[in-house]
């Protein structure tokens, strides 16, 4: 962790999933369970998301969704051909459409979070969203209250994902402020490390939520 007496935050950047809402992850998890899918099934249905490409190597199909660039019933196709290998001919998942498949139905706001966001804005801070995100998931606008934020990136708008620096730099450019002078709170490890090597201080976010807002507090 950086020395805090040298700190100089002006603008707090928040991931959606697993920050203001709970972990998409976390929700697939029960997804699965609801449909019955062994273990096996879930690691092929989410083995490959932390995967980062090597250059000429074809992308994961979960990061050119969340780039907007392939549909989701595009993957949702692709993901019971996969899935076929692991389940019985008539298992129901083979029968499942996009709109079966949505982590944020039924997300709920993370009310420690958003009570930070505004103690962040009462002391003149900045606050905005970096989020990777699908299209078809969009609902979660309606959960979090974004009118509280100066700016959102998501991903499958913009065409660039976390951990990809681009979309840090362009987080900040947006801010008009540098890497140095923002902090951001993410649930994903890799991403943290991203934001870190980009200049950006960082945060891992875990369940403990007031850990967290005592963390930020003392870092402002």
């Amino acid at each position: 962790m950086a020395n805090l007496s040298h700190m100089s935050i002006e603008a707090v950047i928040f991931d959606v999933g697993g920050v203001l809402v709970e972990s998409p992850f976390i929700a697939a998890m029960r997804w699965a369970k609801d449909w019955d899918l062994p273990e096996s099934a879930l690691a092929t249905l989410f083995g490959e998301y932390s995967r980062v490409p090597v250059l000429g190597q074809e992308p994961p199909i979960w990061h050119e969704v969340e780039c907007g660039r392939v549909p989701l019933t595009s993957f949702i196709e692709n993901m019971k051909k996969n899935l076929a290998h692991d389940l019985p001919k008539n298992h129901r998942a083979l029968r499942m459409e996009a709109s079966d498949f949505n982590p944020f139905r039924g997300a709920k706001l993370n009310q420690d979070v958003l009570g930070l966001v505004h103690r962040l804005r009462d002391q003149g801070l900045r606050v905005s969203i970096l989020t990777n995100n699908v299209v078809e998931w969009s609902e979660w606008r309606s959960v979090v209250p974004i009118e509280n934020f100066e700016d959102v990136v998501d991903s499958c708008e913009v065409g660039i994902r976390k951990p990809d620096p681009e979309i840090f730099k362009l987080a900040c450019s947006r801010l008009l402020l540098p890497a140095d002078s923002c902090l951001f709170l993410d649930d994903h490890l890799g991403n943290v490390n991203a934001a870190r090597t980009f200049g950006l201080h960082a945060v891992l976010v875990t369940d403990d939520y007031e850990a967290l807002v005592h963390e930020v507090l003392a870092m402002i």
